[in-house]
């Protein structure tokens, strides 16, 4: 049973930390959607041994995932990129592979990955876009919004570093690097912090990640990241959280401002907002509870 006056939030940290004794806590419907909606389902299955259908829909999901991972390893090697936000502190099934590359190894990777079977989707200023069925990989050379550079991707490759993931090697950013991008991924682009962000900054933050982001001009979400993540141990605040508008529209303004490269991509915002998908896109950042 759930205790008086404790939210999911706290629950599902306390579990999945081993704080709490998970013969007290019921798998209800409420948790499970709680847990998906802050990606860390697979997770709490996990810790709290639950063996059904929807265990086994998250494995065989996570399975194809390693498949993939795999397989776009073997057909990078010998070029410079790394995944990101694939491996983390807790086991999650990505919607997506992300990879960061080389801005000289764009044009070799793009040949590559489409010869797995994939095709170019969408071509954004420093994102390619690839799908094959339900797989989709997203290429960037800066994780980017709208147009707008919100993190130096090429200096991101510089903290990058041989990792097993599920058995496979594979190259991928430092778990302090991974702290940052955890943090300014959402905050500056989703507006919604998650617990899978939550442990992500929690286990892997350190002072590499605060010297990173002062080189990355990242510092502020790095900061309310470390803010929200006190509110949740206290559990003083519930997940998914969606930054209120006013100050994601200022920290916004603050980034433009101390951060040369974001503020000369924001140049060329206006115009990126005649595009559909992207104005799709941002009216997105603006209404939903989850990214």
């Amino acid at each position: 049973m759930m205790l008086p006056g404790k939210g999911f939030t706290k629950t599902i940290v306390e579990l999945i930390e081993g704080c709490r004794k998970s013969s007290n806590v019921s798998l209800s419907p409420s948790l499970v959607e709680h847990a998906i909606r802050n990606k860390v389902l697979l997770q709490l299955l996990r810790t709290l041994d639950i063996n059904d259908s929807l265990r086994e829909k998250q494995e065989r999901g996570y399975a194809v995932i390693v498949n993939e991972v795999e397989r776009i390893s073997h057909a990078l090697k010998g070029l410079s990129y790394a995944f990101f936000k694939l491996i983390k502190p807790i086991s999650y099934v990505p919607a997506d592979v992300d990879l960061l590359i080389d801005v000289n190894h764009v044009k070799s990777a793009t040949h590559e990955i489409m010869g797995l079977g994939y095709r170019v989707a969408v071509k954004d200023p420093y994102c390619l876009t690839f799908t094959r069925g339900d797989s989709i990989i997203d290429l960037y050379v800066h994780p980017s919004l709208g147009g707008v550079i919100i993190i130096n991707g090429q200096r991101l490759l510089e903290h990058s570093c041989t990792m097993e993931f599920n058995g496979v090697e594979i190259r991928s950013l430092e778990g302090y690097a991974e702290a940052l991008v955890a943090a300014s991924h959402a905050i500056y682009k989703e507006r919604i912090y998650t617990l899978n962000d939550y442990f992500t900054v929690e286990k892997w933050a350190s002072k590499k990640t605060l010297k990173l982001a002062q080189e990355l001009k990242c510092e502020e979400a790095l900061k309310t990241a470390i803010e929200l993540n006190w509110k949740i141990r206290l559990g003083a605040l519930e997940t998914p959280y969606k930054i209120p508008l006013p100050t994601w529209l200022v920290m916004l303004s603050r980034k433009f401002q101390t951060d040369n490269l974001t503020r000369a991509t924001s140049k060329g915002m206006l115009k990126t907002l005649t595009n559909k998908r992207i104005g799709e896109l941002l009216t997105s950042k603006l209404t939903r509870e989850t990214y």
